[in-house]
């Protein structure tokens, strides 16, 4: 039994050797997509390679060392984690299309010793003062860092690591606009991942989509159980999300039989009017976590394919993936709720306290680094008379059912889900305040009819004429994308009796102006 997430992959390299491991989609000047694959052998051997290297440039014992892939140089991406944790460090996955000035406050708050990227991405990120002197190793095959790599031995590392030690550190949106990262353990993913490989039957047979960034928590759940199962993984393309028809190609070809997507995605694809009976014949399973399924697009996708099993996973980051799920049993006839959430997955627990949702258990994460103030706020002690431990404090308002499952009811706070990302509203707020021409702002969420989901709005009062189109190039150089109002409405805000902004009377506005 693994003691250490990197294990995984090894035992089903000795189990698999030649099979693949990864197939990673290249277009190539043709306009012809091909696909490339790796075995878990090769894999093995390049990862060992890389950990050499790291270790050959002061990689030492819980250092942290970023990496920044796009999805086309996945087989870099994973050989490079892999390579990290067999150093007993801490990978810490940085989103490559993040402006340098957000990448810099995650480097710096991560105190990272080194970068390991494309030329293209440090080309970009050094022209950034703060990362002018910044360490970074290029992959790109010709490079010199990469030749260096080639010639190191291939064979296993020892590591000294328990399965306390922590696994990585994944960035999500703060409130007072910087990003905080979220401290996982070996024993939390390994809690997760040993669940989710018995409880779903995941085999070396299985096809698996990697659909999240390396940056999204959500990526850890097909990459490690794909690592335990020896099933392949098979990385989605940056941006092929937009293209619906690519993307039913992309699985059909390849003939996925698990596909694990966000609910946006999802409903992007039904409004396109491509989903129909017989397509995607090989997928057995379909997985959704990351934001609420808005219940009339899941029931035409199920009423669709009554033969595939539809699964809703939920979980925040700081419980590792998924703390509970929803197996959905049959076609919701009320399309007025959300399916539930569901009970709590193996090793874990979840309840309710004044209708928050509390979580405990094997999977409940470390805390956030570097951040003593915030980890004590959100991870307490048990609550309940009689009960020890740490539990994390979800700011989700659950109800519970007759049935034990949980429905989610809403926040208590103002984060918001936006196509699966997890984003404070106060994160953005500060961002626009940093502008110099924004006397006031407001960032609210607003219901997206296009998508079933949200869109952010930001209502703004500058103080001369900025169009929206400036206020957005601007905020893209301190925000991701995902993170950028779709639309900026110039206006006087409207406060309440206490002074502050009335978000309800922006909602209820922006309704009235549609």
């Amino acid at each position: 039994m693994a003691k250490l997430i990197q294990e995984y992959f090894t035992d089903s390299a000795t189990k698999f050797p030649d099979k693949a491991a990864v197939y990673v989609w290249h277009e190539e000047k043709s306009r012809i997509p091909e696909y490339k694959s790796r075995t878990f052998s090769d894999l093995e051997g390049y990862s060992n390679q890389i950990a050499r290297y790291l270790k050959s440039k002061g990689v030492q014992r819980n250092d942290r060392v970023a990496l920044m892939f796009m999805k086309i140089m996945s087989v870099d991406a994973i050989a490079t984690i892999l390579a990290i944790l067999k150093c007993d460090a801490i990978y810490v996955p940085v989103n490559h299309s993040l402006p340098a000035e957000r990448v810099a406050k995650i480097l710096k708050d991560a105190n990272v010793k080194l970068l390991v990227c494309m030329n293209y991405s440090a080309k970009a990120l050094i022209t950034y003062e703060p990362l002018s002197d910044f360490n970074f190793i290029e992959m790109n095959k010709n490079f010199e860092h990469r030749q260096e790599i080639d010639l190191e031995s291939k064979a296993s590392l020892e590591y000294k690591n328990k399965s306390d030690a922590t696994a990585y550190i994944m960035y999500t949106s703060g409130s007072t606009g910087d990003p905080k990262g979220v401290e996982i353990s070996h024993a939390n993913i390994i809690n997760a991942t040993d669940w989710a490989v018995k409880e779903f039957g995941i085999t070396s047979e299985d096809k698996m989509s990697q659909h999240p960034p390396f940056n999204f928590d959500l990526s850890t759940f097909d990459l490690y159980c794909a690592f335990k199962s020896g099933a392949t993984l098979y990385p989605v393309p940056d941006n092929l999300s937009l293209f619906p028809g690519e993307l039913i190609r992309f699985i059909e070809e390849n003939e996925l039989t698990i596909w694990n997507s966000v609910p946006s995605v999802m409903v992007y694809i039904w409004n396109s009017g491509l989903v129909k009976k017989g397509i995607m014949p090989s997928v057995k399973k379909i997985f959704f976590n990351g934001e609420g399924f808005p219940t009339k697009f899941l029931a035409e996708w199920m009423k669709t394919y009554p033969e595939k099993e539809f699964i809703n996973m939920y979980g925040p980051t700081e419980t590792t993936v998924q703390c509970s799920f929803y197996r959905i049993p049959a076609v919701p006839t009320d399309l007025t709720k959300l399916v539930p959430i569901g009970k709590a997955t193996g090793g874990m627990e979840i309840f309710a306290v004044d209708d928050e949702l509390y979580v405990g258990g094997k999977g409940v994460g470390k805390g956030y680094w570097n951040n003593l103030e915030k980890t004590q706020a959100s991870f307490i002690s048990d609550p309940r008379p009689g009960k020890t431990g740490i539990v994390y404090k979800t700011g989700d308002l659950v109800r519970l059912r007759d049935d034990g499952n949980y429905e989610f009811i809403g926040r208590k706070d103002n984060q918001v889900k936006i196509h699966g990302n997890r984003i404070e509203l106060g994160d953005v707020d500060s961002s626009m305040y940093a502008l110099p021409y924004v006397k006031k702002v407001a960032v609210v969420d607003i219901d997206d009819p296009d998508s079933g989901g949200k869109k952010l709005v930001a209502f703004t009062d500058t103080d001369e004429s900025a169009s929206p189109s400036q206020i957005k190039e601007d905020l893209a150089k301190k925000l991701p994308r995902y993170m950028i109002p779709e639309e900026i409405v110039e206006m006087h805000l409207p406060e309440t009796s206490t002074g502050k902004v009335d978000r309800n009377q922006l909602r209820a506005y922006y309704g009235n102006k549609k």
